[in-house]
């Protein structure tokens, strides 16, 4: 990642392609970019853009088109630790739209400290807090916000819900009509079908779309 940022010095315009679930560290690079006073520009290209981002900073400057008149576009994939680490060696200063930014992305990648976490994660939320990281705002938007649509298609669902295999599957199933009359999207059905996890015996979930044959869309295995 150093030689992304040594391309961003040389560069006149920068346009970043964002990729839906980097869209925390999206904004940071963006506000860095910001300071250098250069041209910068955000570009997604996802269907939905899911709405409990819109607390980043800049989330309103997210285009759906290409840029053109870019010298240099950079591919946002990766994680806010990655980016943080690389602000850290590079000592770049945060401030607090970075800060709010990579928290942000911080508490989703890790689903609120619960996935994927050591000392090294926690070293980092205290540093982003003390840089002034939004931390309350961050958590309120990504973890207590659920939408109406939402609601509509986790009820849909979960009365839908088989156990097979001794209780340790559980199989869900959802069909274009079913997304088009609660207004939710698949990304919705695949943070539904996770609920099934709570259940003591599941060790597997399955999704089905039963437009194409009940044909299998998403699997998730219970992490040990």
């Amino acid at each position: 990642m150093n030689e992304i940022f040594k391309s961003i010095q040389n560069a006149k315009h920068i346009e970043i392609i964002v990729e839906a679930d980097f869209m925390g560290s999206a904004s940071a690079l963006y506000t860095y970019i910001l300071t250098l006073h250069k041209k910068v520009s955000m570009t997604c290209k996802a269907e939905n853009i899911d709405k409990k981002f819109s607390f980043l900073p800049w989330f309103e400057k997210i285009k759906s088109s290409d840029t053109p008149s870019a010298d240099l576009s950079i591919v946002c994939d990766f994680s806010a630790k990655s980016l943080f680490e690389v602000f850290q060696i590079n000592e770049i200063k945060l401030n607090k739209k970075m800060a709010t930014a990579l928290y942000g992305a911080l508490v989703y990648e890790t689903q609120g400290f619960t996935k994927g976490i050591d000392g090294t994660i926690f070293a980092m939320a205290e540093v982003l807090v003390a840089c002034g990281a939004e931390h309350l705002l961050c958590t309120r938007a990504l973890l207590q916000s659920t939408s109406l649509a939402f609601l509509r298609l986790q009820s849909v669902m979960l009365k839908s819900m088989l156990l097979q295999n001794s209780a340790k599957a559980a199989v869900f199933n959802i069909c274009e009509d079913e997304l088009k009359a609660t207004g939710a999207n698949k990304k919705d059905a695949y943070e539904i079908m996770q609920e099934a996890f709570k259940l003591e015996y599941v060790e597997m979930v399955v999704l089905l779309d039963s437009d194409h044959e009940y044909e299998i869309i998403k699997v998730k295995y219970k992490e040990k």
